[in-house]
């Protein structure tokens, strides 16, 4: 189903509102800026417990749409500027170019407030099992990323360790 289907079952006061906070869950399922969890966490810190309150529900369906609108009309103006530069005969954007499709993913209307809060939930949530090595989608941390080893230059015939 899509954004609007899902938004109309949350504004629908005749389901039950377990039913209307899945259909939140659902919305930001299709759109989430800082991530899913992150997302719904953002969305109670704007518009307060909304898995018990009805009116927090509805502000927070209104906090994710009006980020989801305008996340629409930047890219409508990108593709008008992008209609634009093919008529000038520049088919292809260069790298340093705008391009709202390539990311990175923001809130709009309240991008650094939800980084910052992205960063937080994360740093609570996720760190801890990180280090704890408790998290399944770790693996075997022995095939994980290596470290660079240190180079060794010689000065006169004293070693010393660089990066």
């Amino acid at each position: 189903m899509s954004f609007s289907a899902f938004a109309r079952r949350v504004r629908d006061p005749a389901l039950p509102h377990q039913r209307r906070v899945s259909a939140l869950r659902s919305c930001v399922q299709l759109y989430r800026p800082v991530g899913f969890e992150a997302t719904l966490s953002f969305l109670e810190e704007l518009a307060g417990p909304f898995r018990r309150d009805e009116a927090a529900l509805l502000r927070a369906l209104e906090q994710l749409a009006a980020s989801r609108r305008l996340r629409h009309e930047d890219l409508q103006r990108y593709a008008a500027e992008r209609r634009t530069a093919k008529q000038l005969g520049h088919r292809t954007p260069r790298r340093t170019d705008r391009n709202p499709n390539l990311g990175p993913a923001i809130w709009y209307g309240a991008a650094q407030r939800a980084a910052l809060h992205a960063l937080g939930y994360w740093r609570r949530s996720r760190l801890p099992e990180l280090l704890a090595g408790n998290d399944p989608g770790a693996g075997d941390r022995r095939l994980g990323v290596r470290l660079p080893r240190q180079r060794r230059t010689f000065d006169r015939g004293a070693a010393s360790a660089t990066r």
